[in-house]
């Protein structure tokens, strides 16, 4: 049975709203999280807190060890860091200095960790164990996370849970999204060469035309999801880029498409994967040419333990009313906290910050309600209380 509800002071309170609009000041693009880095470990060096620095580029990593009893229990909290190459057009007070914006709340989520992270140093006797602090880079270009992994693999062993927010201004403030199962899709983005013969457009006949093969091509792979993938499942192939040609009078030789695979299943990301790399590479032949298939980036799908995400979802019940745990249609959108979910149990829920006038994520009017980040520190510091009693 839940039964916490620490009393955190009004102070953390206003504290974690003018943390977020410190850090929607200066955001920064992946990898180069420069100011945003800078920030942050000041920030844990004034509350006593040590980290690792530097890690997959701009990455940090710092450890709260709890003094209730003596445990290795350890708990990882998860925030992204990176921005947008968006100019921000919200007409807010504190917007952007940058010419990125934080249009997708990771100025929320790193100001609702570091909020918890002074409260639980502060108050280390109410809790056993550790609590370990993941600030990531470049969630936004699908890298940061199994970057960290893959250099720090020692801090990521061993780890009983992970946790973390998206704050998602299409549900209500006081709502969080807790799924049993589906939260996010897979993202894998490819790129496909075909290489053919080129000559003069006139003479179709002596050249193989790899702008033809490519359209195809592109029409044939979508009989990949109608055709090939369980209709019950969410599965995306959508082309985005082509890149071919430099004359109406020419064939060229070569012809670069680039584009996102999306699904809600890593076995269904395995499908589609394999069968769009099968035709790439043979239907080409069909006409003479060569096609080459690469996977450039990718992530899997973000999916909830079950028993965990149960816990999760009473623990809200109890602190903000039956009716503040919600579950949600799984969104076709992609998130790299996927790979902590390699790791441990975790839990990744849709923290609800809905704002009058806000466009959706990814917008230059982009917005949410600051308010629900008082709920996103409530929920994580007694989460922590309740996980390492």
């Amino acid at each position: 049975m839940i039964n916490s509800n620490t009393i955190i002071q009004d102070s953390y309170f206003l504290e974690v709203k003018e943390l977020r609009k410190k850090l929607h000041k200066i955001p920064e693009i992946a990898f180069k999280e420069i100011k945003t880095a800078e920030f942050i470990k000041n920030y844990l060096a004034e509350i006593g807190i040590k980290f690792h620095s530097n890690v997959a580029t701009t990455g940090i990593i710092a450890d709260i060890k709890g003094l209730l009893n003596t445990s290795k229990e350890i708990i990882i909290l998860r925030a992204d860091m990176d921005g947008l190459p968006i100019i921000e057009e919200t007409g807010l007070k504190f917007k952007s200095h940058t010419k990125n914006m934080h249009a997708c709340g990771h100025d929320g989520h790193m100001a609702i960790l570091l909020a918890t992270a002074k409260f639980l140093s502060l108050n280390s006797n109410l809790f056993a164990g550790t609590v370990r602090l993941v600030f990531q880079p470049a969630e936004e270009e699908i890298g940061g996370a199994k970057i960290m992994i893959n250099e720090k693999p020692d801090l990521f062993k061993d780890i009983s849970f992970v946790f973390g927010f998206h704050i998602w201004n299409q549900i209500q403030t006081g709502k969080i999204a807790i799924n049993p199962s589906g939260v996010f899709v897979s993202a894998d983005t490819f790129q496909i060469e075909i290489i053919g013969k080129g000559g003069h457009g006139a003479m179709p006949h002596k050249n193989i035309d790899p702008i033809y093969i490519a359209s195809n091509l592109i029409n044939t792979a979508q009989s990949i999801v109608s055709r090939k993938a369980d209709p019950s499942d969410l599965s995306v192939i959508s082309f985005g880029m082509i890149d071919g040609g430099t004359a109406a009078n020419i064939t060229p030789e070569k012809v670069t498409i680039k584009g996102t695979i999306r699904a809600d299943s890593s076995e269904n990301r395995e499908t589609l994967i394999s069968e769009l790399e099968n035709l790439s590479k043979n239907l080409p032949k069909n006409y003479g040419a060569k096609g080459n298939f690469s996977l450039i980036s990718g992530t899997g799908p973000v999916i909830n333990n079950l028993s965990f995400s149960q816990y999760v979802s009473k623990l809200t019940s109890n602190l903000f009313g039956e009716e503040s745990a919600i579950t949600v249609k799984p969104v076709s959108v992609a998130d790299d906290m996927s790979e902590f979910m390699q790791v441990a149990p975790s839990v990744y829920a849709l923290l609800g910050g809905r704002k009058d006038g806000a466009e959706m994520h990814h917008n230059s009017k982009f917005d949410f309600d600051e308010n629900c980040l008082d709920y996103g520190i409530k929920l994580m510091i007694n989460l922590v209380l309740e996980k390492l009693s």
